[in-house]
């Protein structure tokens, strides 16, 4: 596998046109040994593009990486498959290359996703080091834009750091070999870039304000975010906790511009808002930190958040009501103008459909349902029927045809449904793409409630594991905006009743707030639930069915084979 496009002598890389990093996108396909002059708008939005964005042509056709399926090379979709697959939350029953050995946590360096992540990774930053080393000019805005360049690096190299440790390092383009950066030593080189670029070095390079620049631009709040992310997992990095770090970034991001979508629409509520096909103008815009921005036309990809959408679900899905019903007895005689869209809406927003790829593990689906749930006790239908029942809006679970328990692998009614993502617009108007294939939703990738759950955390691990007053409202607001009712399946305590958050209780409101959103990996390591212990176990963990621990090697993914034979510098970060 190797970085298409990118040559040593920094020739300019094919790129995509990102008009002002909004969701007009188009496909510029320019051939990069016949132009050699930098163009700073097109590699800027690249940059951005890199999110998204597999290639040169569309969905498929000219690939940014070679030897992966294009559609399989999306970022998003790489980041989420290796935090999600290998922990608690999601299993995924096809048999495409590496995919088994991530459900199962017996993956080796030569697993194709592994690869395929480290290498876009890597293709991202080289992308920002080649911006940063030809986009000069002393005015404002060039500062700016050269301020996010160094934070779209970070955010490559914090996911780098993350997942793979001790990877190759550079900041300037170079046709020698990338030495190899240790990960406290990384975590250092980050700590002090995200602090200058918010403000709080020398340098005048700096993030704009929250919300002061175009949505989907990195501003100030993504990269306090960021740095309140990194501390939160300093003790796995480091071997040194910072929880005081994380929670004074965090609060410093609660304190900017962005708010919590507290405000339902069309009969959908605030939280589902957030993952909907105009989550850029319905309100979630608002706590959307940073996206990765989707447009059906101009931005078409199979990973992000068409996998997302279409993957867990199943053909005969789009024809049902999921959301809502006209025939709840509730509209009985009004006009059809005033029900709510929610009711009138059949399927999910796209034509696609993967014959239920994507299912919830039983220990996912329990942090919603209780701990004694069974396949007796659970509420069969669409999320319409689930979500009352459980008391929680964000219990967005399909069940009509689903077992809660993964019994066997490969046959795809094992497992409950969730469908946290779809391509319907609030406002009732149809999805950009003239097909109705790819969507709109844009795949939130930081966003505000981060930041709530960061403070609460902390909160608690810096008073023996209780919140004080601060923490439990940061709790409370969450569960605020997700209606979670008296009697609610898990804990039967509603928002407003809640006087008291652990430890625990933060642990499970991880999984319920970021359920799916590619996040769970970092939070098992993090509570020392991943590789390395007996404590606790989820199915098919392990690779066999009850669940078995695996050694702890398996808390970093190694670097791949082919890196270690191209470069002499790089020396596998485990045995």
């Amino acid at each position: 596998m190797k970085l298409k496009y990118i040559l040593p002598a920094a020739v300019l890389v094919s790129a995509t046109v990102l008009t002002s990093c909004v969701k007009d996108l188009e496909v510029d396909n320019i051939n990069p040994q016949e132009v050699s002059d930098f163009n700073e708008d097109y590699i800027f939005n690249k940059i951005y593009g890199n999110l998204v964005l597999t290639g040169q042509t569309g969905p498929n056709g000219d690939s940014d990486l070679d030897d992966i399926d294009e559609g399989t090379s999306n970022m998003t979709r790489l980041i989420w498959n290796l935090n999600t697959l290998t922990t608690d939350e999601g299993h995924c029953w096809w048999n495409d290359p590496g995919m088994p050995e991530l459900n199962r946590n017996t993956w080796t360096n030569s697993n194709v996703m592994i690869k395929a992540l480290y290498y876009r990774l890597m293709f991202g930053v080289t992308l920002c080091n080649f911006y940063l080393e030809n986009a000069s000019g002393s005015d404002a805005a060039t500062k700016q834009k050269r301020a996010e360049a160094r934070f779209m690096r970070a955010l490559h190299y914090f996911y780098l750091m993350d997942l793979y440790a001790n990877p190759p390092f550079l900041t300037k383009l170079s046709s020698e070999n990338a030495p190899q950066i240790q990960r406290a030593d990384l975590f250092q080189f980050l700590e002090s870039e995200l602090k200058d670029i918010i403000g709080e070095g020398d340098g005048d390079e700096v993030l704009a304000d929250a919300k002061s620049v175009d949505y989907g631009r990195a501003d100030k709040a993504a990269g306090m975010l960021l740095l309140a992310r990194m501390y939160l997992n300093a003790e796995v990095y480091t071997g040194t906790a910072r929880w005081a770090d994380a929670k004074k970034y965090a609060e410093q991001t609660i304190g900017t511009s962005y708010t919590l979508c507290t405000e339902g629409k069309a009969g959908f509520s605030a939280y589902q808002l957030l993952f909907m096909g105009d989550n850029d103008t319905n309100g979630a815009q608002n706590e959307i930190i940073l996206p990765a921005l989707h447009d059906g036309e101009q931005t078409q990809t199979w990973g992000g958040s068409l996998f997302m959408i279409a993957a867990p679900v199943a053909e005969t899905m789009k024809q049902e009501h999921l959301y809502g019903s006209e025939d709840d007895p509730q509209y009985a005689g009004m006009a059809a103008e005033d029900i709510p869209l929610a009711a009138k809406v059949v399927g999910y927003g796209t034509t696609e459909a993967w014959d239920i790829g994507l299912r919830a593990r039983k220990e996912f689906s329990k942090v919603f349902f209780g701990k004694n749930a069974s396949n007796n006790s659970i509420t069969k239908g669409a999320p319409k029927d689930v979500v009352p029942a459980v008391g929680d809006d964000r219990a967005i679970f399909y069940t009509s045809t689903q077992d809660l328990s993964i019994q066997k692998e490969d046959n795809k009614n094992h497992g409950l449904i969730y469908m946290k993502y779809n391509n319907i617009h609030s406002d009732g108007t149809a999805g950009h793409h003239a097909g109705g294939q790819f969507v709109d939703t844009d795949y939130p990738m930081m966003r505000l409630a981060e930041a709530y759950l960061i403070s609460a955390e902390c909160d608690a691990r810096e008073n023996d594991g209780n919140c004080t007053t601060a923490g439990i409202e940061r709790i409370k607001a969450l569960r605020q905006r997700a209606n979670v009712k008296t009697g609610n399946k898990y804990d039967g305590i509603g928002a407003d009743a809640l006087n008291k958050v652990t430890l625990e209780d933060i642990f499970q409101e991880w999984s319920r707030e970021f359920g799916f959103e590619g996040m769970r990996r970092m939070v098992l390591i993090r509570w020392n639930r991943f590789g390395g212990q007996t404590e606790y176990t989820w199915e098919w963990m392990g690779g066999s069915q009850a669940g078995k621990p695996f050694d702890k090697r398996f808390n970093i993914f190694p670097i791949p084979d082919s890196e270690l034979n191209a470069n002499p510098n790089i020396k596998p970060n485990y045995q």
